[in-house]
């Protein structure tokens, strides 16, 4: 991918992603893939609350669609395995407490 693709061009993702992201500091494609997916998950929270949204959308669902953004896959091919371990990371994040 091109270091100035926009996030909203990646597979997945559209402007409501990345206008959180970017209000995170993140600005283009290749910023989210160096991130990976939680981070970029985290980093699109972070961008929610600074925009006075709210961060409770907490959900997989997310993750499934910037995982599927990195590898360029539609998010409802992620293997079973991986969307596990997606949905065990969004239940630690809610329990934190810090995105609710």
């Amino acid at each position: 991918m091109g270091k100035r693709k926009r996030i909203s061009q990646m597979r997945n993702l559209g402007p409501a992603v990345e206008k959180d992201l970017n209000a995170a500091g993140v600005f283009y494609a290749s910023e989210v893939e160096a991130l990976g997916a939680e981070q970029a998950f985290i980093k699109m929270l972070e961008g929610r609350k600074t925009l006075g949204r709210s961060a409770s959308c907490c959900n997989a669902l997310y993750l499934y669609s910037l995982y599927g953004a990195i590898v360029d896959i539609d998010w409802r091919h992620i293997p079973g395995a991986k969307k596990e371990a997606f949905k065990r990371f969004t239940k630690e994040l809610r329990s934190s407490g810090l995105f609710s």
